[in-house]
């Protein structure tokens, strides 16, 4: 597995630390860190080969099951498809998760048979583990509108478990052009960093619906 890693760095202003309440400083870490998941997620759930400065996304070569529809029947009718795709391709069921966005997730907990009752029961769970056909259900939006049917068994990773944070104000940057020292100019840098990589075990780690 190759090394990768990705970093973000945000300028702030002196002014900015003193002046501003509750710290800016926490609040802006705490986005660039949510940022940094947010894209590991997009990243590792695309489908765009792999190169120098980024891993394989998990669905590159992999082909949609074509959705049928947003009813109770469509939606159990794509399930079966999205199964069938995936024990085709030599992988079992067991260990499996679906990975969904919140707004997928919260669609299917609405969906409720002829009597009004709900009709993938698992979907309802709260805060607590969601289940759908009895397979462990996981929400990211950056799923966007797929419902994507993942082994992790069949994906290697290298991680170092964490976000590592550094604060400068004596480094220089590039401004339009012209090169300036933070201190000169009473900022402060702060940069979220976090080492980690993927890579599948065989071309199809995965089978995924694509809705529109």
């Amino acid at each position: 597995i190759k090394e990768h890693k990705l970093a973000s760095i945000v300028i702030i202003t002196d002014e900015l630390l003193r002046n501003a309440s509750p710290s800016v400083d926490k609040l802006i870490l705490s986005d660039l860190v949510a940022a940094t998941a947010a894209k590991i997620d997009q990243t590792f759930l695309d489908n765009v080969v792999a190169d120098a400065v980024r891993p394989e996304g998990l669905l590159h070569g992999v082909t949609a099951v074509t959705a049928t529809g947003r009813t109770a029947a469509g939606y159990s009718a794509d399930l079966a498809k999205l199964k069938g795709q995936f024990i085709a391709n030599n992988l079992s069921l067991a260990g499996v998760y679906y990975v969904m966005s919140e707004v997928q997730a919260s669609e299917l907990a609405e969906l409720r048979d002829v009597m009004g009752n709900t009709y993938f029961t698992g979907m309802n769970a709260g805060y607590n583990q969601k289940t759908l056909g009895g397979i462990p259900v996981l929400e990211t939006q950056t799923a966007d509108k797929k419902i994507i049917l993942v082994k992790p068994s069949e994906i290697l990773l290298a991680d170092d478990g964490g976000v590592q944070v550094a604060y400068s104000d004596q480094a220089t940057m590039d401004n339009g052009g012209t090169v300036i020292n933070l201190w000169q100019e009473n900022k402060l840098a702060i940069r979220v960093e976090r080492y980690i990589s993927w890579a599948k075990r065989r071309a199809i780690a995965s089978s995924f619906i694509q809705y529109v």
